[in-house]
């Protein structure tokens, strides 16, 4: 529980917590923003820039594993040190890609809830009933929309960010790109926000808790505690902490 006891952890579940009962209570909140991109249909569906975003959502997981089993047997082989992956990093990435987008995301979701799409729904033009998040449902058999496998895959670079270098810049950089894959599932009708909100705190969840049980250091810095290494200057880059002077005085000090 060493993760939970932390403030982030704590922050983190609470939010994850909040967010869930306000859409699971309020369920015309999905219906509500999928409507602000149905006009006769989901226009933005099967767009040039929807089938672009698609493919470099699906090229981006890919480039992530491979590229980083890629650097990892550089280093191996050769000795090398090029940002700092090693075997724990490329670990790190498989099991959060693995365990969230694969196994929470893909099967204990999507194919045990239900929930149909926002395009295939009556209010949207479609056959099926609505149904709110978290509500078990038999609308949908397999591949169903909650929640999104794509913002899951999306989100998935949070984890690679956090691998990588955990600097401000590069964790804003996920957060943005898995907010355009999920603004760009939500605006082709083929998920609700709810579904793209879980698939978010899944990945966060997963990839921070992780994190901090494989103690993953910041490839700029040492082999050092993370708790005392987070000191930040103007950039966001992280330095390694200044020994103490007590520290300093006994590593000085002669043997009496």
């Amino acid at each position: 529980m060493g993760y939970f006891n932390e403030t982030r952890g704590r922050a983190i579940v609470l939010c994850f917590l909040a967010s869930s009962l306000l859409l699971a209570a309020f369920p015309r909140i999905d219906l509500f923003v999928s409507g602000l991109f149905y006009s006769d249909g989901f226009p933005f569906s099967g767009s040039p820039l929807q089938r672009l975003i698609r493919d470099v959502t699906s090229g981006f997981v890919y480039l992530a594993i491979f590229g980083t089993a890629a650097v990892y047997l550089f280093n191996r082989l050769l000795g090398g040190k090029l940002w700092g992956i090693d075997g724990r990093r490329l670990s790190y990435l498989c099991i959060v890609l693995v365990i969230g987008a694969g196994f929470i995301v893909n099967f204990a979701l999507k194919d045990n809830f239900g929930r149909a799409r926002p395009r295939e729904i009556v209010e949207f033009g479609g056959t099926r009933s609505f149904t709110a998040a978290f509500s078990v449902s038999r609308e949908c058999r397999s591949n169903c929309s909650f929640s999104s496998g794509e913002a899951a895959a999306g989100f998935f670079s949070i984890a690679l960010a956090y691998a990588l270098s955990r600097r401000r810049a590069a964790l804003a950089a996920a957060l943005a790109f898995g907010t355009l894959v999920s603004l760009a599932r939500i605006a082709s009708g083929a998920h609700f926000l709810s579904d793209t909100v879980v698939s978010f705190f899944v990945m966060l969840l997963l990839a921070d808790s992780l994190h901090y049980y494989l103690r993953l250091e910041p490839p700029e810095i040492g082999i050092v505690p993370a708790a005392d290494v987070l000191v930040r200057v103007g950039t966001g880059a992280v330095t390694p902490p200044q020994p103490s002077a007590a520290s300093s005085a006994k590593r000085t000090t002669p043997a009496g």
